[in-house]
Parts: structure tokens; C-alpha cells; sequence
């Protein structure tokens, strides 16, 4: 019956509001109502506030014609009714942390407040105070959103931590459903030799000699110094993670001779072509060699449990939502 009352209520009001032309001018934008929440109003200024810095971009992408004015107001009604759609969340979980008695002292909100002054203004009261005036936001409301967002995060975490518990048993059956992603691939410590096209008029050749001095145990990191046009400085180690490579990590033509050597040896000349279609030429030594393995479950123990209290996180707080919405009247109007 409550309900039914409401309706009735903001109906007759949105049927005098339905008469303005849709040709509005901003000023009716702002004044107007966006969606009715149980007894409150989200307004169209609310909304605008969030999006109207998005809705200026999109505009002079429009003008410079690099989207089209249908283009322009398809992305301007999506991307209102998301920040309605957020915002009609933050107002029921406003209005849960009312009607459960929920009071959290005035210091917490003086105190992100004062963090949000040193996080994004440096400290500065008057660059906040300049900063509010070229968005059109006064200070109440910047006070209102600080506050408003504070609770909403509270209320989440209260909600989440009330309900979520990770058993033993999840991580591990959690470890055994994704075994493969915990697998560690076959990978080698390598250095290269590399002789791009432009190093010379004869690159073979010079490959060539290179390996010479190779098979005779000169040392590889030394002549890459001397020869290499990879990692010259770093006598041809492999640039990622130390020198470590798995196979996806190389051209298909240097993983398949790479993770055929053993610790020590070295590759013949290998010729490819470059981008430029003229042929180089690769010298390749593997260090070291891991074969593939799989992460034990005790060295990752927490970090599943991190993943499944995520995951039971999110859902726990969309059928808190979900909840929410369902047992409130709400009417949208975008």
C-alpha cells in the first residue's frame, strides 16, 4: 500500500514533467528528475555531473567529424544510464546504512576529506576550492559525494565479511580445476647472437666466423659483446625475466633449435630473413635449463584463497544488490 501511494505520488508529479518538450534546455536537464528511488530523487544534474565532462569530449569528436551526431547521442544515453544505474545503487545502499542504524562518526569523513585535499590537491584548500568552481560543484556536494562515497565502501566490506568464508576444501578444489594454470612451461636461460643485415656485407660469412671462434670455447657472452646486435651490453642475455624464455617467448624457428640444446651448447648459424626480407643470422647458447613443472599448492595457497574470496566478494555483493533493488520502488526516467 505504501508503495502504491508512492506511485500514484511521483506519477502525478511526472506527468506534469512529461509535458516539457524533448527539446530541453540544460537548465530544465538539471532540474528534472532521472529516477525515483523509494522516497528519493535522483536528479538529471546528478547524472550530468558525472558524465558532462565525457559528453563535451564526444562533442568536439563530433564537430572534427570523427563520429557522427547519431554516433555522438547513442554513446551519451549509454553512458547516462550507466552513472544512473551507479547512482541508483549508491542511494540504496545510502538508504540500507540508514534504516540499519548505522552512524559512523564525523571524524572518519573529516579524515577522507583531508586525504582526498593531499591525494589530488597536493595539500592545497585553495586548489580545491578554484578546481570546484571551474566544475560547477559546490562544496556541499563535494562534502556529499566524499561522505556518500565513504559509506558505500563500508558497506561492502561489512556486508562482504559477514558472509564469506573459504574452507581448505575450496582452495584445494579450486587448485585441481585450474591444475594447468599453475604450470610452469618448459623454459631455458639463453643468450643470442645476433647479426642484423645492415652489420656488414657479408653477414653469413661473418656468422660464420663467429661460430668458429665458438666451437674453438671462446666465451659466448664475449663475442656477443663484440658481435651481437642484441643486448650487446648485456653480452647477448636475454632481455625478459634474466634470461629466462619460455617457447611462445621466441620465433618458432629459434625455439625449436633453443629447447634441443643442452645446458652449455650452442646452435649452428640459423638464417632468417629480416622485416626487410634480407637474411640474418643467429648464434644461440642455452645456460640453463627448467623443465616443465607445476606450482605446488603450498606456495600458492593464499593467493587462491585471495582469488575465491574475490570471487565470492563480488557475487556476495550482487545478491546484496540484487536484494536491494527488489525490495525498493524504483522508477527510471532516462
Amino acid at each position: 500500500m505504501a508503495k502504491m501511494k508512492l506511485l500514484n505520488t511521483w506519477t502525478s508529479f511526472l506527468f506534469c514533467f512529461a509535458m516539457v518538450p524533448i527539446g530541453w534546455t540544460q537548465s530544465s536537464l538539471n532540474n528534472g528528475v532521472a529516477a525515483v528511488i523509494n522516497s528519493e530523487a535522483i536528479t538529471f544534474r546528478e547524472v550530468l555531473a558525472q558524465t558532462q565532462m565525457e559528453e563535451d569530449d564526444l562533442k568536439e569528436q563530433q564537430q572534427a567529424g570523427k563520429i557522427t551526431d547519431d554516433e555522438r547521442k547513442a554513446k551519451i544515453r549509454e553512458r547516462r544510464k550507466t552513472v544512473l544505474d551507479s547512482l541508483i545503487e549508491t542511494r540504496l545502499i545510502i538508504q540500507d546504512y540508514k534504516k540499519k542504524g548505522y552512524n559512523f562518526p564525523d571524524y572518519y569523513f573529516d579524515r577522507e576529506e583531508r586525504q582526498r585535499v593531499r591525494d589530488q590537491f597536493g595539500g592545497d584548500r585553495q586548489a580545491l576550492v578554484k578546481t570546484l568552481e571551474e566544475r560547477g560543484i559546490t562544496m556541499a556536494d563535494w562534502k556529499k559525494n566524499i561522505r556518500e562515497t565513504f559509506i558505500v565502501q563500508q558497506m561492502r566490506q561489512i556486508n562482504a565479511k559477514r558472509f564469506i568464508t573459504i574452507s581448505p576444501h575450496m582452495v584445494e578444489a579450486y587448485y585441481q580445476e585450474h591444475v594447468r594454470d599453475f604450470l610452469q612451461p618448459d623454459r631455458v636461460k639463453l643468450r643470442m647472437i645476433y647479426l642484423a643485415p645492415e652489420s656488414g656485407p657479408e653477414v653469413e660469412a661473418t656468422a660464420k666466423e663467429v661460430l668458429a671462434q665458438v666451437e674453438l670455447g671462446v666465451d659466448f657472452s664475449l663475442l656477443a659483446k663484440k658481435y651481437s646486435d642484441y643486448n650487446r651490453g648485456g653480452g647477448g642475455l636475454f632481455q625478459d625475466n634474466n634470461g629466462w624464455v619460455e617457447r611462445d617467448g621466441l620465433k618458432s624457428e629459434l625455439s625449436d633449435v633453443a629447447f634441443q640444446l643442452r645446458p652449455g651448447q650452442a646452435s649452428g648459424v640459423i638464417v632468417l630473413p629480416s622485416v626487410s626480407g634480407q637474411p640474418a643470422c643467429y648464434i644461440l647458447q642455452v645456460e640453463e635449463v627448467k623443465k616443465a613443472t607445476v606450482t605446488p599448492l603450498s606456495s600458492i595457497r593464499d593467493a587462491i584463497e585471495s582469488t575465491l574470496v574475490a570471487a565470492e566478494s563480488e557475487k556476495v555483493q550482487k545478491e546484496w544488490i540484487d536484494r536491494l533493488k527488489r525490495d525498493a520502488y524504483i522508477e527510471k526516467f532516462l
